[in-house]
């Protein structure tokens, strides 16, 4: 290919000129049929774009159909600016003749709307002839294309399908590629007399070819999922969108040129135009200073000599470039294991390190006792929750209620036993693990050697475990003390696992953040829960009962049991007593005789009248004198009698 020339085309001869507006008609046409054409190809594309979207966001169909939508509306805008001056030189070899003979009209008097309008001191006619400019036009499609470039922009895509359906993409776009080079070699090859917007147009079609060619490594490696392989293209149409738009704006502040003059052609760009081989970055500055100043930079020896000392300085650069990528900086909370023709040989601590140039050594990063927590439930895709402030609400995982359901729950088996009947029942659990890489250097090779996704590999193994110790326990040993061995436990056995796996994880703390009947369940297992409740109330209430009225019975038969040989032993000591009293008497009576006797009548007779008023009287009072007392009965004798009989036991009131 030729570079371009970027001057503005002038008019060589009369008949030149002649020539080139005979052309403009058919030229006019052609354009605006290709403008059609492209303008329903790239409406088809975004709708296509737009529903791909929708079904999945993170396909790399969206980013691809956006993109070539976006190249060929520049392509569209530029073609669309030649149509325009093709026109305006069809309208100029060919004007349209006005009859002589026509009446003249006389105008109509201005309307009360017409007259208000007069009144504003705004002109509408030159606002109108201003949006009606190129340069408002080529800006607002160049806004049109970032727009559309920004909306299919992506950072993490998912793999294309092994089908069919990619080849056929390849396909077209092979298709298209062929026919917009032959039109580019075609526009390349048009003379300047014959149609001088032809060289400006040939560089967007480079660019759409550029940007085609770049859209197929993304659909012939499906695998790869690397977002600048899928985003290059849309690169270069927003680098060149970029240039339109600022085009389109610097375009207004030119002075306006004299009537009749030719339209300037202003969908031209300088990036597109650097898609040359060999490339000359420096060749458009060389020629716009010799054509604006005279100065020729290749008549320069100094030029000249960077020319030449290019190449060699630039490998020096490059060289020196390569051995400084032996350096290597490891930041204080990492550590680095340094790799020797692929082969692990040491792990390095924080600082400046240098070893053989990419890809001989190199040094790959590794954590140095950062600590993570890891949710059993979490799932791996599942994006991180932001922080939230400690002015606002709480956040939606600080809900801790059964009836909502919780993102970090994994549901579990346990045992359960109704009666004489066993049976199996689902719960739900959070189960937080704080874990790390080992701080030794065995456990940083481990880490990074043994496995892909550590992670992954510590839910994995968490959640074989927890199957494992929750299908023994039941509800109520979940719930009660052994959930604190439970964690213990837990983590032992996860720490055994890994262990074996020699993942070179350690797992520094397990917490049981909550076990709770599934979301669906919690209303049920509430009633279920408050019956076992009341259940228990009532059988404990009942207990209680029973247990005072045997206290209470037990305590009254002790206390008449205590009262009765009380009593027993009262009267037994009595009758021992009187007993006593009985024999010693007998035994006085044999041997004094009556005068014990009499003694003892006296004695009796004192102990009753001591404290009474006496009255003696003889006997040997005659009938006719007073009556006498009958001492035949004595009150002491009666009370003592009294006193030695057996008391009634006293019965207590029974509860």
């Amino acid at each position: 290919m030729q570079p371009s020339q970027f001057s503005e085309p002038t008019d060589s001869s009369p008949l030149t000129s002649q020539a080139r507006d005979s052309l403009a008609s058919s030229q006019a046409k052609l354009t605006a049929r290709l403008v059609f054409g492209l303008s329903a190809l790239i409406f088809l594309m975004i709708v296509v774009a737009l529903i791909v979207s929708i079904i999945e966001s993170s396909s790399r169909w969206t980013a691809l159909l956006s993109s070539q939508a976006a190249v060929l509306t520049l392509l569209a805008t530029a073609i669309y600016n030649a149509q325009r001056i093709c026109q305006w030189r069809a309208e100029k070899f060919s004007p349209v003749l006005q009859s002589e003979t026509a009446p003249t009209e006389t105008e109509p008097p201005p309307t009360i709307y017409q007259r208000l309008g007069a009144l504003i001191p705004i002109n509408f006619e030159r606002i109108n002839a201003l949006l009606k400019s190129d340069g408002v036009w080529l800006a607002s499609m160049a806004a049109l294309v970032l727009f559309v470039t920004q909306a299919g922009w992506g950072t993490n895509y998912v793999s294309l399908d092994e089908d069919n359906l990619r080849w056929v993409a390849v396909g077209t776009i092979a298709l298209a590629m062929f026919v917009t080079l032959v039109a580019e070699r075609h526009l390349a090859a048009t003379s300047n007399e014959a149609w001088p917007e032809a060289k400006f147009i040939a560089p967007i079609l480079r660019l759409t070819l550029a940007v085609q060619l770049l859209s197929l490594p993304a659909l012939i490696f499906p695998t790869t999922n690397l977002s600048l392989l899928v985003n290059l293209p849309a690169i270069l149409v927003l680098l060149v969108a970029i240039e339109f738009l600022l085009r389109g704006l610097f375009s207004l502040f030119t002075p306006p040129g004299e009537e009749g003059c030719e339209p300037k052609f202003l969908a031209q760009s300088q990036l597109a135009a650097q898609l040359v081989w060999p490339p000359r970055p420096l060749l458009f500055l060389q020629r716009e200073l010799h054509h604006h100043f005279g100065i020729d930079l290749r008549q320069l020896w100094a030029f000249t000599v960077l020319r030449r000392a290019f190449l060699p300085v630039l490998a020096v650069m490059l060289f020196c470039g390569w051995l400084l990528t032996g350096m290597q900086q490891v930041s204080p909370t990492q550590r680095g294991i340094y790799e020797r023709f692929g082969k692990p040989v040491a792990v390095v601590p924080s600082g400046l390190h240098y070893g053989l140039p990419w890809p001989f050594g190199q040094v790959i990063l590794a954590e140095n006792g950062q600590v993570h927590e890891l949710a059993a439930g979490e799932e791996a895709d599942t994006p991180a929750e932001p922080l939230a402030n400690a002015e606002g609400n709480a956040p939606q995982s600080a809900d801790r209620l059964w009836d909502a359901i919780h993102s970090f729950d994994k549901a579990q088996i346990i045992a359960s036993q109704s009666g004489n009947q066993q049976g199996l029942q689902i719960i739900n659990s959070d189960v937080r693990f704080m874990w790390r890489v080992g701080l030794t250097d065995n456990a940083a090779l481990a880490a990074t050697y043994n496995s892909v996704n550590l992670p992954e590999l510590i839910r994995s193994t968490a959640n074989q475990v927890m199957v494992h110790q929750f299908s023994s326990l039941t509800l109520e040993q979940v719930l009660g003390e052994q959930r604190i061995e439970l964690a213990s436990q837990i983590k032992q056995a996860v720490q055994q696992k890994l262990d074996g796996l020699d993942s070179g994880v350690e797992l520094l703390s397990t917490v049981v953040e909550a076990i709770h009947p599934p979301a669906g369940a919690a209303d049920a297992f509430h009633g279920v829960q408050a019956a076992q409740i009341s259940a228990q109330a009532l059988v404990s209430r009942e207990r209680g009962h029973a247990a005072e009225l045997a206290a209470s019975a037990q305590t009254t038969a002790t206390a008449r049991q205590n009262q009765a040989q009380m009593n027993a032993t009262d009267v037994t000591s009595k009758a021992q007593s009187t007993a006593v009293r009985f024999a010693a008497q007998k035994q006085a009576v044999a041997k004094s005789g009556q005068v014990f006797v009499d003694e003892l009548w006296f004695s009796q007779l004192h102990q009753t009248l001591g404290k009474s008023p006496l009255l003696i009287i003889d006997h040997r009072i005659g009938a006719t004198s007073q009556p006498t007392i009958d001492l035949r009965e004595f009150p002491s004798l009666s009370q003592a009698a009294r006193n030695d009989a057996p008391s009634k036991p006293t019965q207590e009131s029974s509860r």
